[in-house]
């Protein structure tokens, strides 16, 4: 590193002014594309610093914000959820009840058949 380069690394740190991000350093911190990262600002998910009309950078607080925002915690210690049951194969479950439910109007004919014949 030169001289002039560490004054101007001394300067920006006297008047406060970190290092800005460009949107595909921060597509490249998210994992996600470019286009997306600025999806996020239009939708006011992620703040930026508007350089020009065009042009946006993100301070480090700024993606630290939107990621806390996104993350989720969640308990490892809870209790035992309850378990899920699967919707049925085909020709499962609801094969049965068709077949029961034709047992039961064949059954009821017959009953009606056994009773006229009385």
């Amino acid at each position: 590193m030169t001289n002039n380069e560490s004054r101007k690394e001394n300067d920006r740190e006297e008047i406060g002014v970190k290092r800005l991000l460009s949107a595909k350093d921060v597509a490249e911190i998210l994992g996600i594309s470019v286009k997306t990262v600025h999806k996020l600002v239009r939708e006011g998910k992620l703040g930026c610093v508007q350089v020009t009309s065009k042009e946006r950078r993100f301070t480090e607080e700024q993606v630290r914000a939107y990621i806390e925002s996104r993350t989720k915690i969640i308990r490892v210690d809870r209790e035992r959820g309850r378990s899920v049951s699967s919707v049925p194969k085909k020709g499962g479950e609801r094969g049965c009840k068709a077949k029961s439910f034709e047992a039961q109007v064949k059954g009821s004919l017959v009953e009606e058949l056994e009773a006229l014949c009385r």
